[in-house]
């Protein structure tokens, strides 16, 4: 029999909230430095043309890197389903569907002068003197950045992780989260591969870095009512079913 492809909608939304967390206003800027500090290479050498050795280098290096940060987010995909297949399904439902609702809220700014929120806003930065050595060094600087990631991209992170609760499998939980990972992993990855076409199509997108975030606000509000009503499996569902008869059998 031949393989049918479903298209999950999680899965979909996990990768668009990825690339979303990737061009958010406190971490699209500070790319370059990252891909600097795994590579240990300058940003001037960076963006020279570099050698085939070098080249390779670092883009082993980033993929080490790549590597940390997606182990976290697995494993804690894998925790947040395991903490939902605890509680009722459909209060998890509910509760996860308030919460993506608040969350596309406070990045559209309904929340800016709640005080005790603003660690939300936080740059995702942090400083570590000497970066551990070789590749194993790059995938360990991974799993910081993902901690210090964790406050500047809380709000949507936490939203895949509450759907990830919804999901109550761990296997699915992790995989909605590896998608999620690698939404960042593909953009950072090409611009590892080119640092000057990234400092170019950057240059170009920062006046737009605003309206990314109302879109992905916009978005994690519709999810988090599809997902209070219970329509985002249904959603899917439709999704595989129309996949399911449309795919001729090939026997």
């Amino acid at each position: 029999m031949g393989s049918i492809f479903a298209p999950n909608v999680s899965f979909i939304v996990a990768f668009l909230a990825g690339l979303f967390s990737f061009v958010s206003p406190c971490v699209l800027p500070l790319i370059p430095s990252y891909l600097s500090y795994v590579s240990g290479m300058s940003i001037d050498d960076l963006t020279v043309d570099k050698t085939a050795q070098s080249r390779l280098s670092v883009i082993k290096h980033s993929l080490m890197f790549i590597l940390g940060f997606t182990i976290v987010f697995v494993l804690l995909g894998v925790f947040s389903s395991a903490v939902g297949s605890l509680l009722h399904s459909l209060w998890v439902m509910r509760i996860a569907g308030i919460f993506i609702i608040l969350m596309g809220l406070f990045i559209l700014g309904a929340f800016s002068k709640v005080k005790f929120l603003s660690f939300l806003s936080t740059d995702a930065n942090f400083n570590l003197k000497n970066k551990p050595a070789g590749l194993i060094g790059s995938a360990l600087v991974g799993v910081v950045f993902a901690a210090a990631w964790t406050p500047c991209i809380g709000p949507i992170l936490a939203s895949i992780l509450f759907i990830a609760a919804t999901m109550h499998n761990a296997t699915a939980g992790a995989k909605l989260l590896f998608v999620y990972a690698m939404g960042l992993a593909v953009p950072f990855f090409i611009a590892s591969l080119s640092l000057n076409m990234f400092l170019s199509a950057f240059k170009k997108f920062r006046p737009l870095i605003k309206t990314v975030s109302v879109i992905g606000g916009v978005i994690l509000i519709i999810v988090g009512v599809l997902i209070f009503f219970n329509y985002l499996s249904i959603i899917s569902l439709y999704f595989g079913n129309t996949f399911h008869y449309n795919i001729p059998y090939n026997g």
